[in-house]
């Protein structure tokens, strides 16, 4: 299957879900290379960008965010950036779309933008139990759980937290793929329900109910942290918001 169009679809839905091409060369490096022990420095570099972008919006520096805090803020952007698309390729076109080829330009300014070397994807079924398992394989075990494993070891953070952005980055997905495409609405809902139960994000959150428009509401059972950015508050899933009165 020619990934080109499904690309240009997928990308109609918000920035999380625009993937370009980009072929390994011209300044673009895979993700996957955060991982490896050589691919660490750059890790380390993301991390403090994040870090800068989020002291800048209160008029400070990387210096006023902790290193936890960008951490996590970096990882759970990459989380949305590789689930948002590869989701609503699964499931609009049975397209599988690989996460060990997605790529990003180190140095690049601005918020993080992935492209892929790929060119012909895999046939999935269009269902449910296909797609969760392509995401299960290819993102959530695959390089995502690689990079949790690189950022443990490069400071303090909870991989538990780590695994709470990733349930709550593909809850997000859903939610905004089920938002642009109502009939895809119920499968991709369908699709967080089959991982949450899996061990791979057991316990990092639940549907709680639903919104005036109909859509399922997550809960997280933790936090990513923003609240502690400067003039930062908490996320509409946060775990925090169970506590009367807390940040």
């Amino acid at each position: 299957m020619v990934l080109e169009r499904v690309l240009e679809d997928v990308g109609d839905v918000n920035v999380f879900f625009r993937v370009r091409a980009a072929p390994l060369d011209g300044g673009w490096e895979p993700v996957s290379g955060w991982a490896r022990a050589s691919g660490r420095e750059r890790l380390a570099a993301e991390v403090h960008r994040v870090r800068g972008q989020l002291g800048a919006l209160a008029g400070g520096g990387a210096e006023d965010v902790e290193w936890r805090v960008g951490a996590s803020l970096f990882h759970q952007g990459l989380a949305s950036r590789m689930l948002s698309p590869i989701l609503a390729a699964g499931l609009c076109h049975g397209a599988g779309l690989r996460a060990d080829l997605l790529a990003y330009q180190p140095g690049r300014s601005g918020p993080l933008a992935l492209g892929t070397a790929q060119t012909r994807a895999a046939v999935l079924a269009e269902d449910v139990a296909a797609v969760a398992a392509w995401l299960e394989e290819t993102v959530v075990e695959g390089v995502l759980a690689r990079v949790e494993e690189a950022l443990t070891g490069l400071g303090r953070i909870s991989p538990g937290l780590l695994r709470g952005n990733t349930g709550s980055a593909l809850a997000g997905a859903a939610r905004a793929l089920g938002a642009a495409r109502r009939d895809r609405r119920a499968d991709a809902e369908a699709v967080v329900r089959a991982l949450l139960e899996r061990p791979c994000l057991a316990g990092t959150g639940s549907y709680t109910g639903v919104d005036g428009a109909g859509r399922a509401t997550l809960r997280r059972t933790t936090c990513c942290l923003y609240y502690r950015v400067p003039g930062g508050g908490l996320c509409g899933d946060c775990a925090l918001r169970r506590s009367p009165g807390a940040r």
